[in-house]
């Protein structure tokens, strides 16, 4: 809401940030295998939307139920993970929720 807010000056930045805030949300499959770091647990999420995704998060639920939002953009190349590309990563909790991303 305050990013909207600031960019009402700027009418091309509130088109991007209203086109941005429309796009739908996909929630990755999840594949998993024992990590080689101990106690860990590797993740692996794969585009299957038939298109390239931006925006990747990686959703983690704190001790109190709260949700927060990860990047994980830095393991696709520009940011962006084209269609079958994959995203791995390892977690050495209990937190994972869900890999989500924007097209």
């Amino acid at each position: 809401m305050i990013d909207l807010i600031f960019s009402l000056s700027n009418p091309i930045s509130q088109v991007q940030l209203l086109a941005q805030a429309q796009s739908p949300s996909y929630y990755l499959p999840i594949a998993t295998t024992q990590s080689v770091r101990a106690n860990c647990t590797t993740y692996t999420a794969t585009n299957t939307t038939g298109r390239p995704i931006r925006d990747v998060f990686l959703n983690r639920r704190n001790s109190k139920g709260q949700i927060t939002q990860y990047p994980v953009w830095r393991f696709a190349a520009d940011g962006i993970l084209k269609n079958g590309e994959k995203v791995r990563f390892d977690m050495c909790d209990n937190t994972f929720v869900n890999v989500e991303a924007k097209q």
